[in-house]
């Protein structure tokens, strides 16, 4: 240590230094006697120009973005010139001084505490509520909140809305002046009604929903509801109070719960579905019978794009309703395209088939979804 100090006392001579930068560089030689700096009237400090001076500044400017920020934890990435770098590793070269931070670590403690101080909050590494950027270049901040997953069901009460936002037709889904550059179509659907409810909840500009299964826009959603995920995106108010169900009129929430993480791939469920069909010839109560050996049958999709992963169908009921319609209720494997499993050839076995009759799905419904 003390063959360091001769070194030290000429780099402290020769160039100007702030007491901040000349703090962390001595501080292991020196012990608590540190120097004071040869500070100089209208120099600025060789290492980082004074700014530690400007850190007050440019917590101002931080603390104006995220003043309406709910955040308990944040973390920060500073941004600054690599010349501060070379000069500092300059120094800590030519007087041959090692074992200490650097200067960008030192600015980024300095600013830490601060932040912390001001926000009452503190800093953490793993999964911040928030992550700074700063940026000491030009003195500008950008954040990025930690988003919000929640689980919920949805009932559609009528018909005619679709479950997810259309592509705008104008740009393909790119992004134009016709959609505000969000590259989706402004129509009534449950995706919409959902998004809406999140961003308005908790200060949200973007919703990323992922469904349990999905429905034509003419189906009701009954029962208990489909289940979904949904991914806040950069939430300012992540501490808001979310209630078990809402009304959304048209579509009502019900089993909402915020979960830590979303589920990775997708989950399996079962559908409880009624189905009214029409059939092109006269139907009879006998022919209806034949529909019995579909309990616990596998359902095989014969196209040749499609990968052989056969759905089972657990449960059957059927009931005459007129000459030419009947209705079906079953219990079947989530991801079975029920209007080709009764109208279709390209899935065996199929109801059209099985009657020799041609079907057609006149009413289908979700009276339940099983996860």
């Amino acid at each position: 240590m003390t063959s360091e100090l001769p070194q030290i006392s000429k780099m402290l001579k020769k160039y100007n230094l702030c007491q901040n930068c000349t703090k962390r560089l001595v501080a292991k030689s020196y012990g608590k006697k540190i120097p004071k700096p040869q500070k100089y009237s209208k120099n600025k400090c060789y290492i980082c120009k004074d700014i530690f001076e400007k850190l007050d500044s440019i917590l101002f400017t931080i603390y104006e973005k995220i003043n309406t920020s709910d955040f308990k934890t944040f973390n920060l990435g500073l941004t600054l010139k690599h010349s501060y770098l070379e000069r500092d590793d300059f120094l800590k070269s030519k007087f041959k001084i090692k074992g200490i931070e650097n200067i960008k670590f030192s600015i980024s403690e300095e600013l830490t505490k601060k932040i912390a101080k001001k926000t009452k909050s503190k800093k953490v590494i793993e999964n911040p509520d928030i992550f700074l950027q700063v940026n000491l270049k030009d003195e500008s901040c950008t954040i990025r909140s930690k988003p919000i997953f929640v689980y919920g069901r949805y009932n559609k009460k009528i018909r005619d809305i679709p479950q997810k936002l259309k592509s705008c037709e104008k740009c393909n889904g790119l992004g134009c002046h016709n959609c505000n550059f969000i590259g989706l179509k402004n129509i009534e659907s449950v995706e919409e009604k959902i998004s809406s409810f999140f961003k308005e909840k908790f200060n949200s500009k973007q919703v990323q929903i992922n469904w349990i299964g999905g429905e034509d826009q003419s189906s009701l959603v009954l029962g208990n509801g489909r289940p979904f995920f949904a991914k806040i995106i950069n939430p300012k108010k992540r501490n808001r109070l979310l209630r078990k169900s809402s009304n959304l009129d048209t579509v009502s929430l019900s089993e909402l719960r915020k979960l830590p993480l979303q589920p990775k791939g997708s989950v399996p469920f079962k559908s409880e579905v009624s189905i009214t069909i029409d059939t092109k010839n006269l139907i009879y109560s006998s022919k209806l019978k034949k529909l019995s050996i579909l309990k616990n049958a596998e359902i095989i999709n014969t196209s040749k794009d499609k990968k052989n992963n056969p759905k089972r169908i657990y449960d059957i009921h059927y009931k005459k309703l007129g000459k030419t319609s009947f209705l079906l209720d079953l219990l079947v494997d989530g991801g079975i395209p029920i209007k080709s499993f009764v109208q279709h050839s390209i899935l065996t076995p199929n109801i059209s088939e099985l009657l020799g009759n041609q079907c057609s799905c006149k009413k289908l419904d979700f009276k339940n979804i099983i996860v």
